[in-house]
């Protein structure tokens, strides 16, 4: 294991070059197992290489963790296996009113649009129920760090994909 990837939080992740963590996300997916990833980046919570982003991918099934780190913000990667886990619709811009959001979720969102707005660092994780790093007790958590405000998180039953989508867009400069 590589000490850039040892997070301290309970589990050793094993350090591959992108391609070969890659096609272990693709081969998990192809396999119908369970599987996630997250983007670490330099100044996140989770992250214990403060100068580099870090992939980590959760093999749940495989309870097999997978780490790769880069010096820029993986985007290409992350668009891929973003497709593969939510749908080829991952991204795409929903119809107004199509899926309608909580209080709590429009609240959120509104934070994220004027942090991101003033050009401040932000990330999120969507943490699934398995995840290694979720500590909801077995729900849906949807974790925000901003740059000069507390960090945020949301818990839900289910997954919330209507804002996740509304998110991601906002990540990847689409909204």
């Amino acid at each position: 294991m590589c000490n850039s990837c040892d997070t301290g939080l309970g589990f050793d992740p094993e350090t591959l070059p992108e391609a070969d963590m890659a096609e272990a996300a693709r081969a998990a997916h192809a396999a119908g197992e369970a599987w996630h990833f997250h983007v670490l980046a330099p100044d996140c919570a989770f992250n214990p290489n403060k100068e580099k982003y870090t992939f980590l991918l959760e093999l749940t099934a495989q309870k097999r963790n997978i780490c790769t780190v880069f010096d820029e913000r993986p985007t290409g990667v992350n668009k891929e296996l973003l497709a593969l886990l939510h749908g080829e619709a991952a991204l795409s811009e929903k119809a107004p009113g199509a899926d309608e959001l909580s209080a709590e979720e429009s609240e959120l969102l509104d934070t994220i649009s004027k942090v991101a707005d003033l050009d401040k660092r932000w990330h999120h994780h969507m943490m699934f129920p398995a995840c290694g790093l979720n500590t909801s007790d077995g729900k849906w958590r949807l974790f925000v760090e901003l740059e000069g405000e507390e960090t945020r998180h949301l818990d839900s039953d289910s997954e919330p994909s209507a804002l996740l989508n509304r998110i991601e867009r906002i990540y990847f400069g689409m909204a």
